[in-house]
């Protein structure tokens, strides 16, 4: 996830997201404090199609996106 492609979706997610709410915020917990990760919803291991789609983004911060690992597919987004 080092091209210059991921950089581009994940940008757009932070961005889309920033101009929903204002802001960038954890879609599982609501955390605005913590560092963000943009999360692939479907894993790449399993969805690797998936892995640039937006649709298949989510911000998430370090610790809910560590939590969630590869095996949940929940859609945390509102």
């Amino acid at each position: 996830l080092q091209d210059y492609r991921w950089k581009q979706i994940r940008m757009e997610a932070l961005t889309n997201q920033r101009l929903a709410y204002g802001f960038n915020k954890c879609e599982c917990c609501n955390d605005r404090e913590s560092k963000l990760n943009v999360d692939h919803i479907k894993p790449r291991k399993t969805h690797p199609r998936l892995a640039l789609d937006l649709s298949n983004l989510q911000i998430l911060c370090e610790e809910c996106n560590h939590g969630k690992g590869n095996w949940d597919t929940t859609d945390w987004r509102k």
